[in-house]
């Protein structure tokens, strides 16, 4: 006797996600992992276009329906030995779950959007044509991501109506991201024996009155459309002269620093751009230091009264907050594309030993995308 349909499917979705788990593809090796997906797309008559190590599948609308892209990432930061093998088990917390690296961060996120794309009588009836884009390259350095290169290659993408990203989010949709910029802020002194200091400046002291700064006043609730975000501050490295990255280390401790760097990151709501966080950046560190900013990456907004967002966040019927991070929605927001982040996976363990989804998750968010597709 076949099983119900309720099993039917998540038998299905389990068997997807340990086979989508089993390719090993850890950020710049995603070259196996895409062409086992190209096979399987050509294979079911799917028009695919391959940019490097990412994938296109399916084309351009041609019946005047709303383009629907389901994105996600193909790449995973490197395995442990607690889940480099998937399988099942059991969780007294969450009942079944696959364990594997990359299930919740965010292989559980490709399957759901697979498994729906993948629907034919799905895909005839739904009010939006549907589009699949899985990328590589976005655990890595931003120059190695490639769906800028893909939205460049196949620019008619960006004429989509929505992106749905299914990155973890705990099954909420989480609209927007935030901006980032990383900053180095170097504090000048001049250098002395540390047996006579008052010979010298000292640069990392210098630095006590921003660092206490930043320690008592580093985050600021900010709200964008009716949705919750925080804008934070942070100081996440820093070295003196000669323990910088590149500078190959300085073995005497007995030297009073005439440098002293702070990388400084500033994580800020969509309520402003770049070159206004950059300049709220520099006016807080002061002009007696030296600011090189090295890295900068726009910020999302939440697009919440965008027709087609308001129609995902109705059908889904899933809490709505604010993304409190950098995804690839704000390379869609750059070409104009409304976006949101939406998938099963667990934030509490991207990137965790033992990495793990509950099957539950999988499940149900599988249905609610789906319910949004039906239209």
């Amino acid at each position: 006797m076949p099983p119900d349909p309720a099993t039917a499917t998540r038998n299905d979705l389990l068997a997807r996600l340990l086979e989508h788990c089993g390719w090993m593809c850890v950020t710049g090796e995603e070259g196996p992992i895409a062409d086992a997906v190209e096979r399987t797309q050509r294979a079911r008559g799917e028009p695919v276009e391959r940019i490097g190590h990412s994938l296109v599948v399916g084309g351009p609308p041609s019946d005047g329906r709303p383009m629907v892209l389901l994105v996600g990432h193909l790449d995973v930061v490197a395995p442990t030995d607690a889940d480099r093998v998937p399988r099942v088990e059991r969780d007294p917390d969450h009942g079944e779950i696959v364990v594997a690296r990359g299930t919740s961060d965010m292989k559980a996120g490709n399957v759901a959007a697979m498994a729906a794309f993948e629907d034919a009588r799905l895909r005839a009836s739904s009010p939006y044509h549907l589009v699949l884009v899985l990328y590589a390259g976005e655990e890595g350095s931003a120059e190695g991501n490639e769906l800028r290169a893909v939205l460049a290659t196949a620019p008619w993408l960006t004429s989509a109506e929505l992106a749905i990203v299914l990155e973890p989010t705990d099954g909420e949709v989480q609209l927007g991201c935030l901006g980032s910029l990383h900053a180095l802020v170097g504090f000048r002194g001049r250098q002395a024996h540390s047996a006579r200091p008052w010979q010298g400046d000292n640069a990392l002291t210098k630095a006590g009155r921003l660092l206490t700064d930043l320690h008592q006043d580093h985050v600021t609730d900010v709200e964008v459309e009716g949705i919750a975000y925080r804008d934070v501050w942070s100081a996440t490295q820093a070295w003196t002269v000669g323990f910088g990255p590149g500078e190959g280390g300085n073995r005497f401790r007995n030297i009073v620093p005439d440098r002293f760097t702070v990388n400084l990151n500033l994580r800020f709501a969509p309520h402003r751009g770049l070159d206004a966080a950059e300049a709220e950046l520099r006016a807080r560190v002061g002009d007696d230091v030296d600011v090189e900013v090295v890295d900068r990456a726009p910020p999302a907004p939440p697009r919440r009264h965008d027709a087609l967002v308001d129609a995902f966040v109705r059908s889904v019927d899933a809490p709505v907050t604010g993304k409190q991070a950098w995804t690839d929605v704000a390379r869609f927001a750059e070409v104009g594309v409304p976006a949101l982040n939406y998938g099963p996976g667990l934030t509490a363990q991207a990137h965790q030993r033992g990495e793990f989804v509950p099957l539950d998750a999988v499940v149900d968010a599988h249905h609610r995308l789906r319910r949004f597709l039906a239209g």
